[in-house]
């Protein structure tokens, strides 16, 4: 019997992967290069790997760590793991496609995961098949999960490291599975500076087991504690230790900083830093006004990403109903306490991150469980429907609410997926601009990573700051040339409108629908 239960799950597997791979590699092909700034970023410093210039970058695309100039130190904000991936890509072909497979494997199979929660919450084979194919569709991620970025790959490492804790609640003398969440939380921190939330998760819900242990089984069960710190720190130790290197603190500085923005526009402020004291002075109406906001575009976020709006309902009602069983609550506790908890600390904490794009990026460890749940959620409303209506046949109206619940997440994914933009009309915009350039011009403008991979010039970002502090930046580093366009700060309108012109500033030519070139002339001011 279990010779064939192992045959049919082989088969299920090597089917779903088939079908994921298809799925994603149509998503990939469409993708004739990276398609929006964290994926640029990412790509070109694989790029720079590959060559052999280490972890290093040619760009200045924040100034929050005072960076000493170009090139210099990369991922002292974000974290390197998609950069590895992807390296590792380009060491096999110079080419896009190449640094997209490890990124398509990851999509293709994430399915998998899908497959194994909902086959653990109700042992039915039908319903583990429906949770992998909603996995597949993709949804907001679709469009993002094939090219190098955090998407696909904390979907993995932080979907992962919530199974890992599943399993390790349900059998909390198996070591293994405690190690095996540990490794797979360094790699989500690895990946995202928020992964440092699975650690606390782990922490936690070893803590909240503590209680149901005897005393004669206590050292057995803290040896798991142990071996998934130990499992984290074999991955994160390295990395800790190049952090303290360059800053002398084993985290980032930077990232505390953005807790204490005021406007997202500020990751880009040169000069000036971020603290309690000038949060505070921002004013208590505003910071509330702000929060307000942040929980607004999280509920948002929870509605229309992680529950794939018609799909929330499905999925929030499966998430309640089998949370309360005592033989399924313990395996979704890890899921129970993150999903808040990831919730909460984007909006409350990281508020002006978290609106623009951290949540969606860390909310992609919940894809894989929440489609699980969306499909555990179809057949508790065909069962409550038979309740009510006795001419209802549930094995059959459930096969077929399956196939129909399969086609509208589809055809969602496409909807919503298919309207980002590929950036094409920028990528012409940029060449023409590197053709008016000397080749050894550093370009100030508003997509350092977009503009590096496309042209390979070296690029500091625009500061969100006063014209005079603009040549101060440009002086800086050397910049010899700025481009503008309709997404320059606010503060620079005037500028970009021509109703305020430098005599250290002239307007070069214009190119595409909105990009504007000036020269940076280094004297004067």
């Amino acid at each position: 019997m279990r010779s064939v239960f192992n045959r049919t799950l082989r088969r299920d597997l090597a089917t779903i992967a088939l079908i994921g791979l298809f799925v994603q590699g149509l998503w990939a092909l469409r993708l004739p290069h990276p398609s929006y700034f964290d994926a640029f970023y990412y790509t070109t410093n694989a790029q720079r790997l590959a060559e052999g210039y280490g972890f290093t970058e040619e760009i200045i695309w924040q100034y929050l760590d005072d960076p000493p100039g170009i090139p210099h130190p990369s991922f002292t904000y974000w974290m390197p793991l998609p950069a590895i991936l992807a390296a590792a890509g380009y060491l096999v072909s110079d080419s896009f496609r190449a640094a997209q497979v490890p990124f398509w494997l990851m999509a293709g199979l994430l399915p998998w995961l899908g497959y194994a929660v909902a086959w653990r919450l109700t042992r039915q084979r039908r319903l583990a098949w429906t949770a992998a194919l909603f996995t597949a569709a993709g949804g907001y991620y679709a469009s993002y999960f094939s090219q190098p970025s955090t998407f696909a790959l904390f979907a993995w490492t932080g979907g992962g490291c919530l199974l890992a804790l599943a399993w390790a609640q349900e059998r909390p003398f198996a070591a293994r599975y405690w190690l095996l969440a540990g490794l797979a939380a360094g790699l989500s921190h690895l990946t995202r500076a928020d992964g440092l939330l699975l650690l606390l998760l782990g922490g936690w819900v070893w803590l909240l087991g503590v209680r149901q242990v005897q005393r004669a089984h206590l050292w057995q069960y803290t040896q798991g504690a142990l071996l998934f710190g130990l499992g984290y720190l074999l991955v994160m130790a390295g990395w800790f230790w190049r952090t303290y290197q360059l800053t002398g603190h084993i985290l980032s500085p930077v990232g505390t900083q953005t807790i204490f923005l005021t406007t997202y526009n500020d990751v880009f402020a040169y000069g000036r830093s971020f603290d309690l004291q000038s949060y505070l002075a921002w004013g208590w109406g505003n910071i509330l006004r702000s929060k307000l906001e942040a929980l607004s575009l999280a509920a948002q976020t929870f509605v229309g990403v992680t529950g794939l709006t018609v799909f929330t309902f499905f999925f929030v009602w499966a998430w309640v109903v089998y949370a309360r069983k005592a033989e399924t609550g313990r395996f979704l506790r890890p899921f129970t306490w993150y999903t808040p908890g990831l919730y909460v600390a984007m909006f409350l904490v990281f508020t002006f991150p978290g609106q623009r794009g951290s949540l969606l990026h860390s909310s992609s460890a919940l894809w894989p469980w929440s489609m699980a749940l969306a499909a555990c959620g179809v057949d508790l409303a065909v069962d409550w429907m038979a309740r009510r209506r006795r001419t209802w046949q549930p094995a059959q109206a459930k096969r077929l609410f399956a196939v129909v619940f399969t086609l509208i997440v589809f055809l969602v994914s496409m909807v919503v997926s298919g309207a980002h933009p590929l950036r094409a009309d920028e990528r012409e915009a940029f060449l023409q601009i590197a053709a008016a350039l000397p080749p050894d011009a550093i370009v100030m403008i508003g997509s350092p990573p977009d503009f590096y991979y496309h042209t390979r010039l070296r690029a500091l970002v625009v500061p969100n700051e006063p014209p005079e502090v603009l040549l101060q930046v440009a002086r800086r580093y050397g910049a010899t040339h700025l481009v503008l366009n309709e997404d320059r700060p606010p503060i620079l309108a005037m500028l970009y409108t021509g109703q305020l012109t430098l005599p250290q500033i002239e307007e070069v030519g214009r190119f595409g629908e909105s990009f504007v070139l000036y020269e940076i002339r280094q004297r004067g001011g």
